[in-house]
């Protein structure tokens, strides 16, 4: 009698280009590596979790080593609020959850909202993993034209149909391509899916990491009716403790909880007392400081490195926050089939193609470069790598 086969939903996220990189990486400890998207180790906040223990175990007492409320700690919930005031999002804390990290969220609102065949729309490129979490819950995954400015307001209209059950972005520091959607385009977007009665799933977790400019007005601010809004404190705090926060409209609220329910009952009571310990002490605004000053001057390092070392057929943007950096190659550069060279090289990045939902067989010239986990004075090194190895595959 034969194994049972995968479900639908397992088949339709297993591994890809992204997961097989990251594997090669975890036994490569010598390769300058752009690719991976995630907060620095060695600044990582190690040196105050005995802190925030001792001091949550005080404030808290034994309740934060039991089980909890679904929509989170109360504590913590109160936190989140005054954190979301700051983002100019008003609301009760009734209309705000506590999850697993910001991709519990999103996962939570999937089986809240997803039925086989629905469209979720999402921005060209986007955010890999949430392009399979959305086809593990049976969604058509269409992406919608951008340009430097985001998704374009035109091409949201076409892409809109009855079959369409929300539309998924990052305004903000965007994962892959860096870029913030300005006011104005926010504004035009929220009128069309008020008007188009859509709902907005708008993943928001790289808000706090500003190096330039002003903060612009969440999506959420212009259709708070019509906007799930996620954000979450990996990039802050750390991502082990798993918190992710989330404001959602009322009509949603009980049907997401009593899913989440079913998934883990409630985040870990212990992490959220922890976060909320590191937000009432202070050292949350101390500790974003530092992560600030260091991700700021990397980003300027890389910026440095590109003009020094590579030629004006290549291009780019620099973010004014973020993780990420885009560029753009000459029509004919393939940035897939270098990228084994690269990592036997001792370099690493990931292909601007894997962040396409049709699979970006037109995008294979672009390349997603992270700066926020490599040391300083290994940047030059590597971007001076990377182009000449570029040169001698071109």
């Amino acid at each position: 009698m034969a194994l049972p086969a995968y479900s639908r939903a397992a088949a339709a996220v297993q591994s890809g280009p992204i997961d097989e990189i990251f594997a090669v990486l975890a036994h490569r400890p010598d390769v300058v590596s752009f690719a991976v998207g995630s907060p620095d180790t060695d600044l990582l906040p190690v040196d105050l979790m005995d802190e925030l223990v001792r001091k949550a175990g005080v404030r808290y007492g034994p309740s934060i080593l039991q089980y909890g409320m679904t929509r989170g700690f109360a504590p913590l919930l109160g936190h989140a609020r005054e954190l979301l005031l700051k983002r100019d999002i008003s609301c009760s804390t009734g209309a705000i959850h506590i999850t697993t990290g910001g991709s519990g969220a999103l996962h939570n609102v999937c089986m809240a909202l997803l039925d086989e065949g629905n469209v979720v729309l999402v921005e060209e490129p986007t955010y890999g993993p949430a392009v399979k979490s959305f086809r593990s819950h049976g969604a058509t995954v269409r992406g919608v034209t951008c340009d430097e400015f985001g998704i374009v307001p035109e091409a949201l209209e076409e892409a809109l149909s009855p079959d369409v059950a929300f539309l998924y972005m990052l305004p903000t520091f965007q994962n892959p391509t860096g870029r913030t959607v300005p006011a104005e385009r926010r504004q035009q977007l929220a009128e069309i899916v008020l008007r188009r009665h859509v709902l907005v799933i708008e993943d928001d977790v790289y808000a706090d990491l500003r190096y330039h400019g002003d903060p612009v007005p969440a999506v959420w601010s212009f259709a708070p009716e019509n906007t799930v809004y996620i954000t979450s404190l990996s990039k802050t705090l750390a991502p082990a403790v798993r918190i992710g926060i989330v404001v959602i409209p009322e009509h949603l609220s009980d049907g997401t909880l009593a899913l989440k329910q079913n998934i883990d009952m409630q985040t870990s009571t212990f992490c959220q007392a922890i976060a909320a310990e590191f937000l009432e002490s202070g050292h949350a605004e101390t500790h974003l400081a530092r992560i600030i000053e260091s991700y700021s001057s990397r980003l300027d390092t890389l910026v440095a490195a590109l003009d020094r070392h590579f030629s004006p057929e290549f291009r780019w943007t620099k973010p004014d926050g973020g993780m990420f950096m885009w560029m753009d190659g000459p029509p004919d550069f393939d940035a897939d089939s270098i990228l084994d060279s690269a990592l036997a090289q001792g370099v690493a990045y990931l292909p601007g193609s894997v962040f396409y939902a049709d699979g970006g067989h037109r995008h294979r010239n672009t390349i997603r470069l992270s700066f926020a986990n490599v040391a300083d004075r290994d940047i030059d090194r590597g971007i001076k790598q990377l182009n000449a190895l570029f040169e001698a595959c071109g």
